[in-house]
């Protein structure tokens, strides 16, 4: 069999000039395969703008070069520290996707909702209010207390409606509003307690729940709830669908610079 010729020295600068470039191309491949999140957001019935370049200009591999064994290659040793001429650009990192902070309060309880910011509203919307199940609630002094049939109302049809927006915080027996607290504003003129601090006067409940669902406020923050939930469920279709892409474009990247290790090495 004959010996396998060894390329020159030239011939190895060569092939390494090909490799750098084609690593210098693929430098913020992902930025251009991913549209901004705020692009997205603001009109979330649009195509995403992706890009997937199927062939990878500027490096060309022969027969020889290509027929690669990447069964032996260990994925955690493909790093720029064991392959130095690898740019860290062109190493694939995890995309950072927007993680639910973390609050030191129950965010949850309608008593720690005055100063939420947007990212918690979101939150709040998208888990939607939580009606905790087998809760005894305190007497008060004239030994009345909160029901959970507070919760529904009958209507005139007889229809039986739930109260989704109505939530009781244990903590401080009270009941609130949920749209009504979360979106309420500095110069709203809305005196109900429900938005505010809280209501508890249980011999008065079921009127005041009903003039409170009555109101104009009431009804304002009810529309701006469930606007936010709708375009929130479409944002989450969304980064679903980008999520997928982008998984499938990092293994594409993945595999060219295995290809271009073993070239390399």
């Amino acid at each position: 069999m004959p010996r396998r010729k060894e390329p020159s020295g030239s011939e190895k600068r060569k092939k390494r000039k090909r490799v750098d470039d084609f690593i210098e191309s693929q430098r913020g491949a992902m930025d251009k395969f991913v549209k901004s999140n705020s692009s997205a957001s603001m009109n979330p019935n649009n195509e995403l703008a992706i890009v997937v370049e199927e062939e990878e200009p500027g490096i060309e591999i022969s027969e020889e070069e290509g027929n690669v064994d990447t069964d032996n290659f260990d994925d955690n040793n493909v790093s720029g520290a064991e392959n130095p001429n690898i740019s860290s650009e062109a190493r694939t990192q995890p995309t950072n996707v927007d993680e639910e902070p973390v609050y030191t309060y129950d965010i949850y309880d309608p008593r720690n909702w005055d100063h939420l910011d947007n990212k918690a509203i979101d939150i709040l919307v998208e888990k939607g209010p939580i009606r905790e199940q087998g809760i005894e609630f305190p007497l008060d002094d004239a030994s009345r207390h909160f029901s959970y049939t507070h919760y529904y109302r009958k209507l005139s049809n007889g229809d039986v409606h739930d109260r989704k927006w109505l939530v009781y915080s244990k903590h401080v027996d009270k009941v609130f509003c949920f749209c009504c607290k979360i979106f309420k504003t500095s110069g709203s003129k809305s005196q109900s307690f429900l938005a505010h601090d809280g209501y508890k006067n249980w011999r008065h409940i079921s009127e005041k729940l009903k003039e409170h669902e009555n109101s104009v406020d009431h009804i304002s923050n009810m529309n701006r709830w469930n606007e936010l939930r709708i375009k929130l469920q479409k944002e989450e279709t969304i980064d679903k669908d980008l999520q997928k892409q982008i998984s499938k474009e990092k293994e594409r990247l993945r595999q060219v610079l295995l290809r271009i290790i073993a070239i390399v090495n």
